[in-house]
């Protein structure tokens, strides 16, 4: 679920101690970002939501969620059921929950 070799690469970049804070911020705003995308109806905001949150996963690694919020992204774009596009966003939110528990232990271990 988690490319560690992207989170490596970051603390590289930016230094352990930015990489840390970087991450955090991620975790808490895709936490509100899953929200929005689960309690919409609105196609054209799951839309966004999924993009907005692609985009960042990729950038810290959590690279299935990722892969989920592309589908969802595509799904809305194409005639689609509802229950399909349920069951990627529920897969998205219970994928989001395994990644930001993976990441808060990935910040712990690192401010240790």
């Amino acid at each position: 679920m988690i490319d560690h070799a992207i989170i490596e690469q970051l603390k590289d970049d930016v230094g352990n101690a930015l990489a840390i804070e970087l991450l955090k911020v991620f975790v808490n705003e895709s936490k509100k970002t899953v929200a929005n995308m689960v309690n919409t109806h609105e196609l054209s905001e799951i839309e966004i939501n999924a993009h907005s949150l692609k985009s960042s996963a990729y950038s810290f690694g959590a690279s299935s969620l990722g892969d989920t919020c592309k589908l969802i992204e595509a799904l809305v774009k194409i005639e689609h059921t509802p229950q399909q596009l349920n069951s990627l966003i529920k897969t998205a939110d219970e994928q989001s929950k395994v990644t930001f528990e993976m990441l808060s232990t990935i910040i712990q271990s690192a401010q240790d």
